[in-house]
């Protein structure tokens, strides 16, 4: 399954690092890739990933999943 997510806050390559390491670190997803320019973010998994699920994995950044 492919998911799709915006992603509020990012302003540099160290931002997209971070939301990636934090969204690979779910259970289920097996990759991720973030592009700062659309301020978006995709994950593949092998389950259903909520946004709320994706966003909790954002908990302690600055960075939000819209």
């Amino acid at each position: 399954m492919e998911k799709t997510v915006t992603i509020n806050g990012m302003k540099c390559d160290g931002c997209v690092n971070i939301v990636k390491e934090n969204f690979e670190k779910i259970a289920g997803v097996q990759s991720a890739s973030v592009d700062l320019e659309n301020k978006s973010a995709s994950v593949t998994s092998d389950r259903e990933i909520s946004n709320t699920e994706l966003q909790n994995s954002l908990s302690e950044t600055k960075f939000t999943v819209a």
